[in-house]
């Protein structure tokens, strides 16, 4: 008992500091009109030193979870700025985002996202938001997948993510990285853009590629209404909608050791997901 005390304070002293850092890197970030994605590394890793977190990859520990949150957005050429302030209003409480002026009584959840009340009163864009609404408009990931250019007919120099199948994602090293998604027996190959060009390209390539191997893209509890995702390759287009969702309930994704856990998930947004990820969410 005395051992997990300590493990847990030390893990709360840990997510304090990553937080911190968040707040410095959001702050910064907020000065400018877009930060280019190679600048704001360098500054993840100075965060990362100064406050000795030794993530294995700063930028993924610090900078991401805000554009997964969606206080920061990709405005193309491979920039990032602050997102458009809005408030999300849910009836009997709401969310301020990118907010300078917020209710005294409000609750920072999450860098650059405050809970508040009941809306009454604001400056702020107001949205009333339906993730079904917002799922029903996404293509599936293959539909994605097919749009991307093809520029290689010979697979038979590429490195597989899966190198047991040789099937879905792979590389290719020569002048320069080049991801491809390539099913060799139906000579299907696809050049993936590079991630200036479209931030989401890996991850959609790598859940079509669970699909492909028959792996999961998720776990669902019907009963419990749980959704249990990867954290490795989640599209935050997709987390954004399910947090969202569980805002709605004032339930907050969190992580389970590899995984992303969200709560009060109706059947019928599993259902879209299903849709869009070419049916690989499973029922237990």
């Amino acid at each position: 008992m005395f051992l997990t005390s300590i493990n847990l304070t030390l893990m709360n002293k840990s997510t304090d500091k990553i937080q911190k850092a968040q707040e410095l890197l959001y702050d910064w970030i907020s000065h400018f009109d877009k930060r280019s994605l190679e600048s704001i590394k360098k500054n993840c890793d100075y965060l990362d030193n100064i406050y000795e977190l030794q993530l294995t990859n700063p930028i993924w520990g610090i900078f991401w979870p805000l554009v997964f949150n969606g206080v920061i957005d990709h405005i193309g050429n491979g920039y990032y700025a602050l997102s458009s302030t809005i408030v999300l209003d849910f009836s009997t409480h709401s969310y301020f985002v990118n907010a300078s002026k917020v209710n005294q009584k409000s609750e920072n959840v999450l860098v650059g996202i405050e809970l508040s009340g009941p809306l009454t009163e604001t400056e702020y864009k107001v949205m009333r938001p339906s993730p079904l609404a917002i799922l029903k408009t996404y293509p599936t990931i293959k539909e994605v997948v097919d749009a991307f250019p093809k520029t290689l007919q010979d697979e038979s120099n590429l490195k597989y993510a899966n190198s047991r199948t040789r099937r879905g994602l792979a590389e290719l090293e020569q002048n320069g990285l080049t991801r491809y998604f390539s099913l060799p027996e139906s000579l299907y190959i696809r050049e993936l853009p590079s991630r200036n060009i479209n931030p989401e390209a890996y991850a959609i390539a790598y859940c079509l590629t669970r699909v492909v191997n028959g792996e999961p893209n998720g776990i669902y509890n019907q009963k419990t209404r749980v959704l249990k995702m990867p954290t490795f390759a989640m599209p935050f287009m997709i987390y954004r909608v399910l947090l969202i969702e569980c805002m709605a309930f004032k339930k907050l994704p969190r992580q389970e050791e590899y995984n992303y856990v969200f709560e009060n998930i109706s059947v019928d947004i599993i259902k879209q997901l299903n849709r869009i990820l070419c049916n690989s969410i499973s029922y237990e």
